[in-house]
């Protein structure tokens, strides 16, 4: 099977077969994603295969966490609301689980990262996992859980600084 490198949403791509276990990303996708990319909200990324059907897709917006809300990494040195990019959503197919499509856009994601960085200021990478399994998922990638004692919060953060280190190992 072959898959196409990521690209932006486009109308052509199709979604409707999409399936990754989890109904709410693959309703949103379906039904918001298009929305989202055209209100500028949300850019959405899909690796798709060469029929264009969409396999692997991830969102990817500007935003900024509260200083105070911050972990000691992530806040030092930092203005009172520090320049993130959220991804928002990341969901692969079950038809091609395994296959390493989730990795290749999370390293998409962080070249993107460092491109950004180099025009706006980007200070990290931030995520909140769905699951437990999810966050340990994000976390072989060097994601480090805001409150690393709390097991019930999700949220996760990669330097941007240290994204080059990531991409070395993948």
């Amino acid at each position: 099977m072959k898959f196409r490198r990521p690209a932006l949403l486009e109308s052509t791509h199709r979604r409707e077969n999409f399936d990754s276990g989890e109904p709410s990303l693959d309703d949103w996708l379906r039904r918001y994603a298009g929305q989202n990319r055209r209100r500028n909200t949300a850019a959405v990324w899909v690796i798709t295969d060469i029929d264009d059907e969409v396999v692997t897709y991830a969102t990817l917006s500007m935003s900024s966490v509260d200083v105070s809300r911050c972990p000691p990494g992530l806040a030092k040195g930092s203005p009172k609301q520090v320049p993130v990019l959220l991804v928002g959503r990341l969901a692969t197919s079950l038809s091609v689980a395994g296959l390493g499509l989730g990795t290749q856009m999370i390293a998409h994601i962080l070249s993107t990262t460092v491109e950004l960085n180099e025009k706006a200021a980007c200070r990290a990478v931030v995520v909140t996992a769905l699951t437990k399994n999810a966050s340990t998922w994000w976390q072989r990638f060097g994601f480090v859980p805001f409150a690393p004692d709390d097991p019930t919060d999700l949220d996760l953060y990669l330097l941007t600084r240290d994204i080059t280190k990531t991409l070395s190992h993948q």
